[in-house]
């Protein structure tokens, strides 16, 4: 567990009443204060809860160490717990709106992919710096203290994947005091949630921490109601000292009316745009329709201090999901004035995946000849096994069995459904079973070469076999062997100042999709050549106003080759190149800000016949320009208001030929609130002007951006 620079409040309340009457007995009376000495017992006033400076990144351990994130050679960004309280965040798509991350649509398992310069991360989603589940990214935030945004390659940190960057969650964990909070939400739409956060230390090396969440909302989409659970357990033993054993459990729930968008509507011979003449309208069929997933993760980490010099951490996880999904795909009819509803366009996947997972890093520091090593080695051991099923779905209207070709058809026009009752039996076939073992052994080694001198350098070495057993046929498997690098440079021109130039890669086997879980190998992915990645980097990082404010700035060139895509084929080569800005904390004492912007272009080249549609276009889903800013100004002691602007250039997707376009989009977002010692109430207005937006898309269908949302929150502190 990353040790916290938070103090214990080991004071009693009659403590410090006596050394209150004491002093100012003391200010009545001189004299006595002359002539008499009394000693007073040593006082350690500290806090007994977490503290953030503002809205400026905690130290992080993105880099494998705990470490001030100005110190790490590549673009990062941290999503504090006072900006996601700030921001009334419940998910961690809705948190990645302050990192400059844009989104493709996906489907069963994946409702989103994000995308970190262009580059799909989908399986680059981590929590305590293990890969997390497909369905990671659709996450409640309701245990997590801080979201970490590492940019550029970095498979010598992470192994395969992290071709554009990865996404880590650092969960909540216990700590030296007692106390906690809860907090009930409500908003329009019927949304209702409620959250609670229990610490208790049992003495200075035992405490256990209990968070719980329940929510239930509709849509503005009707139907599509949403209904989650969570609760997440941990105890901490040996807090402070050299020897910590940390043990955590994280149950979650997520019951959902599915919403797979609306439909492209064509422009032309090759261009599409978003279907916008039923934006409000789900065209799923009620009663039918469904998306249901189950979540453990039980985590042990291990951790001990030999030295000052030396330390080891091992971190044992399994996580195990269930997930099923049936929904209806929009699709139009001929002539473009209905929503066919055809039962041929639902989408039918039900997986149960169980992993586990061991990590240990061992850090050394040491010197040679003057020179000064902080070397960390790494060894990963992960065991994946995803049994995929196809279930047979037969429909029926009104009692008689239907066709792929049939439906109840919704008419745009009139804003009305054809009639009729339909009811579904749902038979699972044979599964699919794809089993991956990896092996990851890492060197990275920080040179101090003179005190204001550093170099980076680093080596990874993954093993990768995939075997997948598809129902009626022979077992098929791969195995590559995937070596990724990194070297960097870091100048410190002047305290808390500096310059740095990196070079690092990444590697994924194409077994390995949009989504990061492995697939069914067919032919051409038994012969391809593995992705491969590489990034250039060259940028400052600068802190002002004592520490409290970071401003940072990154020119970067990323180049990947063999990008696959989808079931499609492959994409010779990838280049994305830009800049990419951050500020984020205290600007003064009652001001704070977080903001970024990512300027971006570049190029696909793809010569293969089923992907030659994209060459020379910018990567699909991907912005050339993100920005936003959310700034909170501290109007008195208790009273908050808060302002965020968040834009998102344009984008496409592609299918059957076409080139879908997907619309700009700037939407404001607002807050107030009001905080004392134990309470708190707070009103968010998100999507203030009720724009319109798209938020991704996915060849034939693109994803609606949320309507204007109101949430109050009522918290209670103790």
């Amino acid at each position: 567990m990353k040790k916290k620079n938070n103090a214990i409040l080991t004071s009693t309340r009659k403590s410090s009443m006596a050394l209150g009457v004491g002093l100012l007995a003391a200010a009545m009376n001189p004299a006595l204060a002359a002539d008499s000495t009394t000693e007073l017992d040593t006082v350690d006033v500290r806090s007994n809860r977490p503290i953030r400076s503002g809205y400026k990144a905690p130290d992080t351990t993105i880099g494998k160490r705990l470490q001030d994130i100005q110190n790490i050679p590549q673009s990062a960004t941290v999503i504090n717990r006072q900006v996601m309280k700030d921001q009334a965040t419940s998910d961690l798509k809705d948190a990645l709106k302050n990192a400059g991350i844009t989104f493709q649509a996906g489907e069963g398992g994946q409702k989103e992919v994000p995308i970190i310069r262009g580059f799909y991360a989908g399986g680059d989603v981590y929590e305590d710096g293990i890969r997390g589940s497909s369905t990671e990214f659709n996450s409640d935030t309701f245990n997590t203290d801080h979201i970490e945004v590492l940019k550029g390659s970095a498979g010598i940190l992470f192994g395969r994947g992290a071709a554009g960057g990865v996404i880590n969650q650092a969960s909540k964990m216990p700590y030296l005091g007692t106390g906690g909070d809860i907090a009930v939400g409500f908003g329009n739409r019927k949304y209702k949630r409620i959250t609670g956060d229990f610490n208790h230390a049992f003495n200075d090396n035992v405490a256990v921490r209990l968070n719980v969440m329940g929510e239930d909302k509709d849509s503005f989409r009707k139907p599509a109601d949403a209904k989650k659970f969570g609760i997440a357990p941990a105890i901490s033993i040996g807090l402070g000292g050299n020897t910590q054993l940390d043990l955590s459990y994280k149950y979650t729930k997520d019951d959902n009316f599915p919403d797979l968008g609306v439909t492209y509507r064509s422009t032309g011979p090759t261009t599409a745009v978003a279907d916008d003449r039923y934006f409000d309208k789900n065209i799923g069929y009620p009663g039918i329709d469904f998306e249901k997933s189950r979540n453990h993760v039980a985590t042990a980490k291990l951790t001990h201090k030999f030295s000052e010099n030396a330390n080891i951490d091992n971190t044992l996880r399994y996580n195990k999901t269930k997930y099923d999904y049936l929904a209806l795909a929009p699709r139009l009819n001929a002539d473009g004035s209905e929503v066919r509803r055809n039962f041929g366009d639902y989408k039918n996947v039900r997986y149960d995946a169980d992993t586990w997972s061991n990590l240990t890093n061992f850090n050394y520091k040491f010197d040679t000849g003057g020179i000064k090593h902080d070397l960390l080695t790494t060894l990963e051991l992960v065991q994946e096994k995803r049994d995929s099923y196809r279930p047979s779905t037969t429909f029926s209207i009104n009692g008689t069995p239907a066709s792929r070709n049939d439906g109840l058809p919704y008419n745009i026009a009139t804003g009305t459904f054809a009639p009729g009752n339909v009811t579904y039996v749902r038979d699972p076939l044979s599964a699919t079973v794809v089993k991956t073992n990896t092996v990851g052994v890492g060197l990275n080694d920080i040179i101090e070469l003179t005190p204001t001198v550093k170099a980076i350098a680093g080596v990874r070495y993954n093993h990768i076999k995939t075997k997948s057993q598809t129902p009626n046929a022979a077992q098929v498997s791969r195995s590559d062997g995937l070596w990724t690098y990194t070297g960097s440079l870091i100048w410190d021109y002047q305290p808390g100042h500096n310059v740095y130039a990196t070079y690092a890669t990444s590697a994924t086997p194409v077994t390995f999709r949009v989504t990061g879980a492995a697939a069914t190998l067919d032919a051409s992915q038994l012969v391809a050549a593995p992705e491969k990645t590489r990034t250039v980097e060259v940028g400052t990082k600068n802190s002002f106003f004592d520490d409290t404010l970071t401003v940072n700035a990154a020119l970067f060139h990323t180049r990947k080759t063999q990008q696959y895509v989808r079931n499609d084929g492959f994409i010779d080569e990838v280049k994305v190149y830009g800049l990419d800005t951050e500020v984020a904390g205290r600007i003064t004492d009652r001001l704070n800000l977080i903001g970024n912007v990512v300027l971006s272009n570049g190029k696909m080249k793809a010569n293969d016949p089923s992907t030659s549609q994209l060459n020379g276009h910018f990567p699909e889903a991907a912005a050339k320009v993100t920005a936003n800013a959310w700034a909170n100004y501290r109007v008195t002691n208790e009273i908050n208001a808060g302002l965020g602007v968040r834009y998102v250039g344009k984008r496409y997707t592609y299918g059957s030929n076409l080139l879908q376009k997907l619309p700009a989009y700037t939407v404001v977002d607002a807050m107030a609130s009001y905080e004392n010692r134990n309470y708190r109430a707070q009103l968010n207005v998100n999507n203030l002007f009720d724009k319109k937006y798209f938020s991704s898309g996915l060849r034939p269908h693109v994803f609606t951006g949320d309507r204007r949302t109101i949430l109050a929150t009522f918290g209670y502190k103790f």
